[in-house]
């Protein structure tokens, strides 16, 4: 099986000192720390009283987040190549690497981040102190540029799974597989751990800008941009979740289909043969077995999942997508009052 790499700069930094997950955990810790504590240093106890903590924990909580979905898509890469074969691996690599190249990366992590600054600046920066003020747009662009990254990566995704799709050897696919799906639930499973996280990290978004005491607060077109901004990570939740399964369920069903007329044709056969006459006893018993097999295995084939969800997968998505929704109504009450 072929060596495929996917090593974007964040990963190099990272194993830079080969300290493995631990060393991913302590650099999100830093990513957090690194505007955290200069913070406290000039507002002392009053950093846990204005909610910056908790923009603190969203900036380690959104790099934390980039590195497992980036271990979650290096995880699809090998199962990908089972279905493409080794020769056909760079279809889909060649346009991922391209999308997620180091230097757009980085151009949609800077245009995050100076975008939640300039949001920032819209609703109004609740500090009177320069110092505290300047932090505060410091800890924005970087909750912009490390939320900035995985959303930018959805796009990768989308670009990824679509490849993947054109890619993939439709003869490698199997209506028996255990998982009722073609085999492909494996990637319905990443995709809602992409949408899961996705929608972890917006409920932290909606918790800091709804209980901040924004300046501009009370107006009108202040508080359709918040909700403008609260939402953009649910509507990315389902981006990343259905679109590329919108990929996946027409090649399901383009095989299903295939399937579905090659057993007709061939179940359709035998019957003329079995109603024909002339045929032996022994020869009639191995068509009526034959029959019953192909029979088995339309069967196989009508109960095959045109989705990649299988239920633990889609039950964990529902229940953290409504759990989010309950949160946001219940915080929303507060900007509404």
């Amino acid at each position: 099986m072929a060596q495929i790499k996917f090593n974007p700069f964040y990963e190099r930094l990272a194993d830079r000192y080969d300290w493995g997950a631990a060393g991913k955990v302590a650099l999100s810790l830093a990513a957090g720390a690194v505007f955290f504590l200069p913070y406290f240093i000039v507002t002392g106890s009053e950093a846990f009283g204005d909610w910056s903590w908790l923009l603190a924990g969203l900036i380690s909580c959104a790099c934390g987040f980039l590195f497992f979905a980036t271990a979650t898509l290096r995880s699809l890469f090998p199962r990908w190549e089972v279905f493409t074969g080794a020769d056909r691996v760079e279809l889909f690599m060649g346009p991922l690497s391209e999308t997620l190249s180091d230097r757009r990366f980085l151009i949609a992590g800077l245009c995050t981040g100076g975008l939640n600054m300039l949001m920032g600046f819209c609703f109004g920066v609740p500090s009177a102190d320069p110092a505290a003020t300047m932090l505060l747009y410091c800890g924005f662009f970087l909750a912009g540029f490390f939320c900035g990254l995985p959303a930018y990566g959805i796009w990768g995704v989308l670009v990824a799974v679509k490849a993947f799709t054109r890619a993939a050897k439709k003869d490698h696919l199997d209506y028996t597989a255990p998982d009722r799906c073609g085999g492909m639930a494996f990637i319905g499973e990443a995709l809602v751990k992409f949408s899961v996280l996705t929608l972890f990290e917006g409920c932290l978004i909606a918790t800091y800008i709804l209980n901040v005491s924004w300046t501009n607060g009370g107006d009108d077109w202040v508080q359709l941009l918040m909700w403008g901004w609260i939402v953009v990570p649910f509507l990315f939740s389902l981006l990343v979740l259905l679109s590329p399964a919108a990929k996946l369920n027409q090649m399901l069903l383009d095989y299903r289909h295939s399937q579905e007329r090659e057993l007709q044709d061939r179940c359709t056969a035998l019957r003329r043969q079995i109603d024909g006459a002339g045929i032996e006893d022994g020869q009639m018993d191995k068509l009526h077995n034959e029959y019953a097999y192909l029979s088995q295995r339309r069967e196989d084939v009508f109960r095959m999942r045109t989705w990649p969800f299988g239920s633990g997968a889609t039950t964990s998505f529902v229940g953290t997508f409504i759990a989010n929704l309950v949160l946001a109504s219940e915080l929303a009450e507060k900007l509404v009052g």
